[in-house]
């Protein structure tokens, strides 16, 4: 790691001065107001101030960072972001004296410079001209907030690593992900022997004097590095390095051997939950097998509430790189819409982002694209995935078991019988490519994610289309199409941490040839009434095999009314989209499954001249 030099620990006045707020006041009032500033710290964690709590002084960030949020009535956050080093907080409350307008908190350990309100405002009415120039500042930066629409995403620059593995099998674990972090800016590792030789002159201090020289240790590393990484040695109890280090972090990595007990990281069991609550846990597990992931990560999972987890393999390139962009921020993620038959189309796509070699770190898949986006978390390509399809949908006619429509058109037996010999017992947090299945809750009226448990049970879920398929019933929880609310459900990916989507929408808009066809099931004489019921029954017989029935024209039009309430969504979705393609299926009916090559074939030319036009934002870490 290259030698970092601390240097010299700035005043109190040189803090005043550098600060905008403060850096053109006349020296003499400078001097003044030094003499009743306080220097303090605060802990990573650790609040400074709650929103609608009282508002009084001034404060300049001299190290470290702070975040502020604000929130809605409904306890929901309605805005956030960062303070940096020199920038002020609660400028307005040094004038008004309200009410702090949000909450603020140290993710690192930081360094503050407060200035009482009373004695600020008693020094600036001594010089009039010194608090009009305050007063402009402050309009300036309030009209500059108001234009700034850019929503704040909290990105993890600093990454602590709790592990039990030996020193050379971490080497190699940050080896693999610096030549993927390498793309995007420099990094260093720090561990607690780097720590204390940089600071073992401090320790002869006093507390209130050595605190800013270690925080400023910090906030250097990060000034002078992009990313940082602090290596924390396992043991039965928390260390001053490793107490440190976990409060510099935005993310915590726990890193285990797959087939080792849950409980093999003791400083794990020992972390104050509530202090951690703010960063990032994310599980990384170390596969032994590069074609299988070892069953039972949920035993893994159960341990806290990590916010992500990856399997990786040393001989898989690939899984190195999808940990590697999903801790910066940079994963691609790929949400297939449904659309029953037209669903097929999704391989094309699929085909065509192989061809680019653009990498997939995680799918959604809303009915259809639920499926489809299964297969491709289980790691087959295209090809694969149109062999597998083939067999699972094509062959076996899944949906000709008619019964009275009591619930729906057909029993649902064969078809969930299919789903689950299918996926068998494959669990979703077992897939090498995090996947989320969408399905609608109709018991409570919303979106439900499927992010573990039995893959069948999720397919089976987001698949069951209102009056076709019965509805997917567990736990006395009703579940149908998750058409019904997000047909296509890149918003999902956005809210899981995805940084760049391909959105893919097979529905389409215009059906003309099948409604041309439907005609011919209403009397003509008479617009919106049904013609002779044996006329409908003659129009669902295929003659060329007697044996097999249409489907009938109902199941069509329900699937296109149900998957025509989430439009809305759709074109939200289509807003934070890095790229979204519609496929033209307009001339291809929802259970038109015989027709399943064409649709691939209509996937693939109707996208691949987007996605190469597109790639290098996927590609290119410059442009992402």
């Amino acid at each position: 790691m290259k030698r970092i030099r601390l240097s010299k620990n700035p005043s109190l006045s040189q803090y005043l001065t550098l600060a905008d707020l403060f850096k053109n006041l006349p020296h003499t009032v400078l001097r003044e107001m030094k003499d009743h500033t306080v220097r303090e710290f605060l802990v990573g964690g650790e609040v400074l101030f709650e929103e609608n709590s009282d508002g009084n002084d001034l404060y300049i960030l001299a190290a470290g960072k702070l975040r502020f949020e604000k929130r809605g009535n409904d306890g929901s956050i309605r805005d956030v972001g960062e303070f940096k080093r020199l920038d002020i907080i609660g400028e307005l409350s040094l004038f008004t004296g309200e009410k702090r307008s949000a909450t603020v908190k140290a993710i690192r350990d930081s360094e503050l410079i407060r200035v009482p309100r009373d004695v600020a405002l008693s020094i600036l009415l001594k010089y009039p001209e010194s608090l009009l120039q305050i007063t402009k500042i402050i309009a300036e930066r309030l009209a500059h907030a108001k234009k700034e629409t850019k929503g704040f995403v909290p990105l993890s620059r600093t990454y602590s690593i709790l592990s039990i593995l030996p020193k050379s099998i971490l080497d190699e674990i940050i080896h693999n992900l610096g030549l993927v972090f390498l793309r995007y800016g420099s990094f260093c590792v720090v561990d607690e022997k780097v720590f204390l030789d940089r600071t073992n002159e401090l320790q002869a201090l006093a507390e209130n004097d050595r605190e800013p020289w270690i925080i400023r240790f910090f906030s250097q590393i990060e000034a002078e590095f992009d990313f940082v990484f602090y290596l924390i040695e396992d043991k039965n109890e928390i260390s001053t390095w490793s107490e440190r280090a976990l409060r510099q972090s935005d993310s915590i990595l726990f890193i285990k051997e797959a087939t080792a007990d849950p409980n093999c990281i003791e400083l794990e069991s020992l972390l104050d939950k509530k202090q951690m609550k703010d960063r990032n846990q994310i599980l990384i597990l170390l596969q032994p097998n590069p074609e299988e992931v070892v069953p039972g990560t949920i035993k893994h999972l159960r341990k806290k509430n990590f916010h992500r987890h990856y399997h990786v393999h040393f001989d898989r390139l690939d899984t190195w790189e999808r940990l590697g962009r999903g801790l910066l921020g940079k994963s691609i993620g790929l949400a297939l819409g449904g659309g029953g038959a037209k669903g097929f189309s999704h391989l094309g796509v699929l085909r065509a982002l192989e061809e680019n070699q653009i990498p997939i770190d995680m799918v959604s898949g809303t009915s259809a694209g639920a499926i489809f986006s299964a297969l491709i978390a289980m790691g087959e390509t295209s090809g694969g995935s149109e062999e597998k399809a083939k067999a699972f949908w094509i062959s076996k006619d899944l949906l000709n078991e008619y019964t009275i429509p009591v619930l729906s058109l057909t029993t649902g037996k064969k078809y969930t019988e299919a789903i689950r010999k299918f996926f068998g017992s494959i669990q979703i947090e077992d897939l090498w490519i995090p996947y989320f299945a969408i399905a609608t809750d109709l018991s409570h009226s919303e979106i439900r994610v499927f992010d573990k448990g039995d893959l069948w049970k999720a397919i089976r879920a987001s698949t069951s289309i209102p009056g076709v398929v019965p509805p997917f019933v567990e736990e006395g929880v009703v579940y149908v199409d998750g058409g019904v609310l997000d047909n296509v459900p890149g918003i999902e990916l956005k809210e899981r941490g995805a940084g760049n989507i391909i959105s893919v929408d097979v529905f389409g808009d215009i059906y003309p040839d099948q409604d041309r066809e439907l005609s011919s099931y209403f009397d003509k004489t008479n617009p919106g009434v049904m013609a002779n019921p044996l006329t409908q029954m003659t129009n669902l017989i295929n003659f060329n095999e007697i044996l097999r029935p249409k489907f009938p024209p109902i199941g069509d039009i329900i699937i296109r009314s149900v998957l025509a309430s989430s439009r809305e969504r759709i074109r939200q979705t289509e807003k934070i989209s890095d790229l979204f393609l519609q496929i033209p299926t307009n001339n291809f009916g929802l259970l038109d499954w015989p027709a399943y090559k064409r649709l691939i074939e209509l996937g693939y030319i109707s996208s691949k001249d987007k996605i190469n036009h597109n790639k290098e934002k996927f590609l290119n870490p410059t442009l992402q």
